[in-house]
């Protein structure tokens, strides 16, 4: 089944489409796919991960009707019939969930849901043109699997539930929530802000532990995410399943000069990597300054904050690109990669990427967590301006950027790849 649009996604009016006719094995499954973007085009690392687990499902033989939200009103093709590459169908509903492009919107959501059992995060995701959609597909196919891809989209467990269908329930745990929340809670220093994160986790805590619980199967990135679930929920049916990275080469300019060329990467609305580069910017830069470091640091993401831009128009060799269709270029003229991050859980898709490619990676010990990440065999750990500087300035030494470089891809290759991680969803899936 497909709903396909003319219109724009805004005002359309859900409708039955012709169910297509599937032909089947004993072992496949119909997979009711519930995601909170379009996971295309691959520009942050949820896509990344959403858009693999799709692969390696397709890969198994299963049919798969996708439902997500999309930020623009007007459905994009090429992105659509992307995807359907995997999926048997694709259905969008529009609804506005960045905060830095509907900031009045956003604050309006914010203040109501302090009324609700949802936090915030949960909290705008709610659509009432969702709901019918599920209902639409759920009375129009028979689903095995319903399967949450982020924990977000499990505020529509209950109204799967009441509709009675019999079938296994997998989330995705792309990251801990509630312990992202009580970091930012943490390192807030601003009051109003700090209570409100407080609030947030305490909803978000209570939630998390209720969904864990209410699955079949409950998908970890890693070990000690698994570890800080645990804490949360005691003993729950698991498997631990890291992103996985497709495989597109290792292309890398060779230049003469002495400059150290640094990337960052990161979708710059979501607040711990605002917080990281904006801490570089001011407290590891001017040491690099001090010291006469020839470098130039590119900063590949969308939105900014004015905070960051400000800060970087003091530097003549730093530079802000915002949203790029294709990251390839930085990544062909980068001698490494910089990962600051104090707040998160989960895996850092950026650094699995650069490992793909070869790059060396400078990062923080919060940023490497969660991933096969060895300080001065695979990357280099820096958790001060002082280690940043001395990590930095290590990438002058050919010699250690060809060791970083060959024991990264090795990582990848074991670990990261699509084949390694494809087998483990496949035998998940299996074995429900």
């Amino acid at each position: 089944m497909s709903l396909r649009y003319q219109t724009p996604i805004k005002d359309m009016v859900i409708r039955e489409s012709e169910i297509n006719k599937i032909t089947r094995t004993e072992t496949d499954m119909r997979i009711l796919f519930l995601t909170n973007l379009l996971p295309y085009p691959l520009d942050n690392g949820g896509k990344i991960k959403s858009y693999s687990t799709l692969q390696s499902l397709k890969k198994g033989g299963h049919v798969i009707d996708l439902v997500c939200f999309n930020e623009s009103e007007i459905i994009v093709p090429e992105y659509e019939k992307e995807i359907l590459k995997y999926c048997n169908s694709v259905n969008q509903i529009y609804l506005k969930l960045t905060t830095a492009d509907n900031k009045i919107y956003m604050l309006m959501m914010a203040l109501k849901s302090i009324f609700s059992k949802y936090s915030f995060g949960l909290f705008k995701y709610k659509s009432g043109k969702m709901r019918n959609l599920i209902k639409l597909l759920i009375s129009s196919s028979e689903y095995d699997l319903v399967y949450y891809d982020h924990l977000q989209l499990f505020i529509y467990n209950s109204l799967i539930a009441s509709m009675r269908i019999n079938c296994i329930k997998i989330i995705d745990e792309h990251n801990c929530e509630a312990i992202i929340m009580k970091r930012n809670a943490d390192n807030s220093k601003n009051l109003m802000k700090k209570l409100f994160f407080l609030l947030e986790y305490q909803k978000l805590y209570r939630f998390e532990r209720k969904s864990i619980k209410s699955s079949d199967k409950c998908i970890v990135l890693s070990v000690e995410d698994y570890k800080a679930l645990y804490d949360m929920c005691g003993e729950f049916n698991h498997e631990i399943i890291p992103i996985g990275m497709i495989d597109k080469g290792i292309k890398r300019s060779e230049y003469q000069d002495d400059c150290i060329r640094i990337l960052f990467i990161g979708t710059l609305t979501w607040e711990p990597n605002n917080n990281g580069i904006v801490w570089f910017m001011k407290k590891v830069v001017p040491l690099i300054e001090q010291q006469n470091i020839n470098v130039q640091l590119y900063i590949v993401g969308k939105n900014p904050s004015e905070e960051l831009r400000t800060v970087v128009k003091k530097y003549n060799n730093i530079f802000i690109t915002g949203y790029v269709e294709s990251v390839e270029e930085y990544y062909d003229k980068c001698h490494c990669m910089i990962v600051p991050l104090f707040i998160g859980s989960g895996q850092r898709v950026k650094i699995i990427e650069a490992f793909s490619k070869g790059m060396p990676v400078i990062s923080t010990t919060i940023g490497a967590e969660g991933l096969n990440f060895e300080d001065k065999c695979s990357g280099l750990i820096a958790n001060t301006p002082e280690e940043f500087v001395s990590s930095i300035m290590e990438m002058r030494n050919k010699k250690m950027q060809e060791k970083l470089s060959i024991n990264a891809r090795k990582v990848y290759e074991k670990f990261y790849s699509m084949e390694a991680v494809q087998h483990k969803i496949l035998k998940c899936i299996t074995e429900l």
